[in-house]
């Protein structure tokens, strides 16, 4: 059996040598998880492994391992290794899919798909429109928020490949030891139009697409071309785009699937039932607040849906070459046996034991009530709270948007007007470095406490471009900082850890001209 492990040990730097566990986690992934050899960490400033002394609010963007999700990992990772075919499909069917639906109160008949991020479950709907219509040329494809979602979304929604390498590849490919090398030549962006709308305009004020959606369906019903409509419930600054009107997602043939990226995991599971009772498909992620090893996806169908796909003939089952270097026969459930005939018969094993270690963390949360009104309430203390003291005690940081788990703030330049998000973009990368010796050698004389700080590493939500002029960076609570608020009640506590990434932010601010910021 191949096995996806052999093709990542090139991933490591020399002065790394990876146990068979961190192997795991970073196998059956893209390149957006390969480790710099100079640093050993990946572009978010995390790897496979757990960063003890690291200042954590970077649950919108990437998770280190966190120290459940390690026992997790830990606990499963002999048997996702040596399970056999029927043995690692048991897992997926039952411990992964099954556990997705039991955790998230899923209706009986929904279907759950599991895929190596939230990037490339966007493939599945445009699969299941070309299968749903296979005399149309064509599928329209609309995609809301851009710039508030992962920027590889609108690639794969359209039908394009969004990494340079493949989560999966062919049998030969694997047992050489190297990932397989994408090619545009193979996407199927030729079936595809696809519309992408921006989220907010030139002022950073939030867009209303209504009337460009229905146009779009308008056009596409008079030709005969179905439509998949994407909005968004939870973007990276968490804000939550409104149900597109007017589609029919909910009848029985409807021509319009609408898809809810709710990747960023900030949903009640009262939240999720009634978006599957619109006829609503789901794409969620372990590996956000739900604070999994980066990364896992899945999509999850709403009975009727899943159905519809199950009767489709076999003839017209849209399966085109490019999915099977996302997709698996196990990705698929078994009640989809036309699906998975049509994929590769490979275990990515990497892959399972992420969405177990994001599991297991998502099960401890709602076994401490984070799926509570009272969760939530301890949660907006903690904005209001961390609020307050950027206001008090910041004066170069200001709250751009507070959206529930998400504080969105801007930090001055020298100039003290919001930075770029090219600026943004080094002040993210510096909190996760130790500047002492920066400043010092900018001839900075540092306090015993701003030594202290400079020396810390601090892990955020990456930069996010609200317009021309500036952008905002995040702290957001995940899934294991929401337990421990409801397991200890302890709210200060928890804004002494924004306390401290906070006086990094202003120290990195107030020295940006030394720092080259």
């Amino acid at each position: 059996t191949v096995t996806f492990e052999t093709a990542v040990s090139n991933l490591f730097p020399d002065t790394h040598a990876p146990n068979v566990l961190e192997e795991l986690l970073l196998s059956g992934g893209d390149d957006r998880t390969y480790l710099d050899p100079a640093t050993g960490r990946n572009s978010y400033h995390v790897g496979p492994f757990v960063l003890p002394d690291a200042l954590v609010r970077s649950s919108c963007t990437c998770n280190p391992l966190t120290p459940l999700a390690s026992q997790v990992a830990q606990r499963w990772q002999r048997q996702v290794l040596e399970a056999e075919q029927s043995e690692f499909s048991a897992i997926m069917e039952v411990d992964v899919r099954g556990a997705i639906a039991r955790h998230l109160q899923l209706p009986d008949g929904c279907g759950v798909i599991t895929a190596p991020s939230g990037t490339d479950i966007e493939l599945i709907p445009v699969m299941m429109a070309k299968s749903f219509y296979p005399q149309a040329e064509r599928v329209r494809v609309m995609v809301a928020a851009m710039n508030e979602i992962g920027k590889g979304v609108a690639l794969a929604a359209g039908g394009r490949h969004s990494s340079k390498a493949a989560p999966l590849a062919d049998e030969s490919i694997l047992a050489g030891r190297s990932f397989h090398q994408l090619s545009n030549t193979e996407d199927v962006s030729s079936t595809i139009r696809c519309t992408e709308l921006d989220a907010r305009d030139s002022e950073g004020r939030y867009i209303d697409h209504s009337e460009t959606i229905a146009k779009e369906m308008a056009e596409a019903r008079a030709v005969g071309e179905p439509t998949v409509v994407h909005t968004v419930y939870g973007t990276k600054t968490n804000k939550r785009e409104p149900f597109p009107e007017g589609t029919g997602c909910d009848e029985a043939k409807a021509s319009t699937i609408v898809v809810v990226d709710a990747c960023q995991g900030r949903y009640s599971r009262a939240e999720i039932s009634a978006l599957l009772d619109r006829g609503a498909v789901i794409t969620i992620t372990g590996s956000k607040a739900w604070s999994g090893p980066p990364f896992s996806g899945a999509v999850l169908l709403p009975p009727a849906l899943m159905s519809r796909l199950r009767n489709v003939p076999e003839a017209d089952l849209w399966i085109p070459d490019m999915l099977a270097h996302y997709f698996t026969q196990d990705d698929f459930p078994t009640s989809l046996p036309a699906c998975r005939a049509r994929l590769p018969r490979l275990q990515n094993r990497g892959l399972a034991l992420r969405w177990l270690a994001a599991i297991g963390e998502f099960e401890a949360y709602l076994a401490a009530g984070g799926d509570s009104d009272d969760a939530r309430a301890i949660v907006a203390q903690w904005s209001a709270e961390v609020s307050a003291r950027i206001e008090r005690d910041h004066p170069q940081i200001s709250v751009f948007e507070v959206n529930d788990s998400i504080i969105n703030i801007t930090v001055a330049s020298s100039e003290g007007a919001p930075m770029a998000v090219s600026a943004l973009r080094k002040v993210y990368a510096l909190l996760t470095e130790d500047v002492s010796a920066a400043l010092s050698a900018a001839g900075v004389s540092l306090s015993a406490e701003q030594e202290d700080i400079a020396q810390r590493t601090c892990l955020i939500g990456q930069p996010v471009k609200i317009c021309d002029e500036f952008g905002i960076i995040r702290l957001a609570l995940g899934c294991p900082d929401i337990r421990m608020l409801m397991q200890d009640r302890n709210v200060a506590l928890a804004v002494n850890t924004d306390e401290q990434i906070l006086r990094k932010i202003s120290l990195i601010s107030k020295y940006a001209a030394e720092l080259e910021v």
